[in-house]
């Protein structure tokens, strides 16, 4: 397994529009959106909608989460072959969200160790795919119950393991805790990414060289699918492409193209909405152009005042 640049599963993000267009740039492999055990269980038809992909995307890893087992079992049985479009089922244990942790799924099963063991045997053995598993440091600030179930998924025969370095209570503050994710690498035999506040070749480089095995770029991709262009540059030694406003503009607009396509028009401009507060970060005046082209519901008129930064 050769060093990989991933983008890291976020809910509401990393539909296949995103994964089509970080895919143009570079990205080795992507994780969908969170996927329901529990409603693919009994049958939900949306939410096996998460799960289809695109041949123009790079191979893509099916991320479930649930509490449960038996369910975990029953419901990779019967998806059976076709799991093989994906390049692997990924137990996401790390989600900090409140809605899914009060279910006992997500970053709640780091303080479930055999619960988390269960979930990962019974995926092992009956997935057609190899199985990761992706967890957070710990449950509050000072724990590290994300090592035991790093463990646990060796253990259970998981091919690899992805750690985002900060705390559930942490949520998204603070800082990423690079030198946990180093530790969990060196105490384990299988593949560690690392996960958290990877924003630069410079970040992926770090890494490279304390012999992790790949990154995965969450937030940092948001609105900035070059990021990916940018991290393979430096991981050869090249000079880093500069990104021009020109570029940006006929990205998000092929963007939204792509999610109204996938979407429907109201839902895909409305999608798009956070990506937009990604894309215009560089612009000058950018709060002002964000709150501006939220307020737009019409894609021509979108795309119009795309055009119109480039002639200000």
């Amino acid at each position: 397994m050769g060093f990989t640049v991933a983008l890291a599963p976020m809910a509401g993000y990393t539909d296949r529009s995103f994964r089509v267009i970080c895919s143009r740039f570079g990205m080795d492999y992507s994780t969908t959106e969170m996927v329901s055990v529990k409603a693919l269980f009994y049958g939900d038809k949306k939410t096996k909608r998460l799960m289809t992909v695109s041949p123009e995307e790079a191979s893509v890893s099916l991320q479930l989460f649930g509490d449960d087992g038996d369910q975990f079992a029953s419901v990779i049985e019967s998806l059976g072959d076709t799991l093989k479009a994906y390049r692997s089922i990924d137990i996401n244990m790390g989600c900090p969200a409140p809605k899914i942790v009060k279910t006992g799924s997500g970053s709640a099963l780091l303080k479930e160790p055999e619960k988390a063991r269960n979930i990962i045997r019974a995926s092992v053995q009956t997935s057609p795919v190899p199985v990761s598993v992706k967890v957070r440091k710990g449950f509050l600030e000072g724990d590290e119950e994300g090592m035991r179930i790093a463990e646990i998924a060796e253990e259970e025969g998981a091919a690899f393991v992805t750690v985002h370095g900060r705390s559930r209570e942490a949520y998204y503050s603070g800082a990423s805790d690079w030198n946990f994710i180093d530790r969990v690498a060196k105490h384990l035999s299988i593949p560690v990414i690392a996960n958290g506040d990877i924003t630069t070749g410079e970040d992926a480089l770090r890494f490279k060289e304390e012999g992790i095995l790949g990154v995965a770029i969450g937030r940092g991709a948001i609105g900035n699918p070059f990021i990916f262009r940018n991290i393979g540059e430096a991981l050869k030694g090249e000079d880093i492409t500069p990104l021009r406003e020109e570029e940006i503009v006929a990205v998000a607009k092929e963007h939204l193209s792509m999610s109204i396509e996938e979407k429907g028009e109201h839902l895909g401009v409305v999608e798009m909405r956070k990506h937009f507060i990604g894309y215009l970060k560089g612009f000058e005046h950018a709060k002002r152009h964000r709150s501006a082209i939220l307020q737009l519901t019409d894609p021509k008129e979108i795309e119009g005042y795309l055009d119109d930064l480039l002639q200000i």
